[in-house]
């Protein structure tokens, strides 16, 4: 019989491997229906999401790791709250979602954007997934200890960085996006290191695949934008 651990991770590793499926076919379907391909990958990005908090609720109480000690575990966490909680802001539209629905393209015209990154310009491989930077400094209030993930985001995460590009190059802070995908295989990866330490192994097709996976050595981060002019 599977630990609760072992379902979680299980659960969190289905997640990723969807969305991977489903960033494969985001060209074909989009050619389609825009708002079908954007909404298929922001639901798999929410679910990856979901699927983390899931593991978190499940080991939160365990000793020897503090979800909250680090800015990218704690960053998945907030973001996955504040999506959870929709109901009460209008926080985290992703940028495909504000570009591509509602003709929106249409009203952005003539408006640049800076999106930020500290996946590798010539790493062709991994998955950008952005949200509006500014959105992170909104929701810090729902968080205990404001400033300590303030200051854990700025630094770990390259937020300050971030905003002072924006600043620098008079970006208004709605056209100010970060890349939210290194946080998030940091996360993954973190977590994946401590359950390894507590003896964790998985159970499952895709558990062990990812398991495997995210136990290789981190890839290289470096910031980098890139700057975007709707026409």
């Amino acid at each position: 019989m599977t630990t609760p651990t072992q379902r979680a991770w299980e659960g969190l590793a289905n997640s990723m491997r969807l969305y991977v499926e489903s960033k494969l076919r985001f060209n074909d379907v989009f050619a389609l229906d825009r708002e079908e391909a954007v909404k298929n990958q922001d639901m798999a990005m929410e679910a990856k999401l979901e699927k983390f908090h899931v593991l978190y609720d499940v080991t939160k109480k365990l000793p020897g790791f503090d979800y909250f000690d680090h800015a990218d575990t704690s960053l998945i966490i907030a973001l996955r709250n504040a999506i959870h909680h929709h109901d009460d802001h209008e926080l985290f539209q992703s940028w495909n979602a504000r570009i591509h629905l509602n003709d929106a393209f249409m009203g952005l015209s003539g408006a640049e954007f800076l999106l930020g990154s500290t996946t590798r310009e010539e790493d062709a491989l991994t998955v950008r997934f952005y949200y509006l930077l500014n959105d992170f400094y909104a929701r810090l209030p729902a968080l205990r200890n404001v400033d300590k993930h303030r200051t854990l985001w700025d630094s770990e995460l390259q937020f300050a960085a971030i905003a002072k590009a924006g600043v620098d190059g008079r970006y208004p802070t709605r056209q100010v996006y970060v890349d939210v995908m290194p946080a998030f295989m940091a996360a993954v990866r973190r977590v994946r290191r401590w359950l390894a330490l507590t003896g964790f192994t998985p159970a499952g097709s895709d558990s062990e695949v990812y398991f495997e996976c995210f136990g290789e050595p981190a890839p290289e981060q470096r910031l980098g934008f890139k700057r975007i002019r709707i026409w």
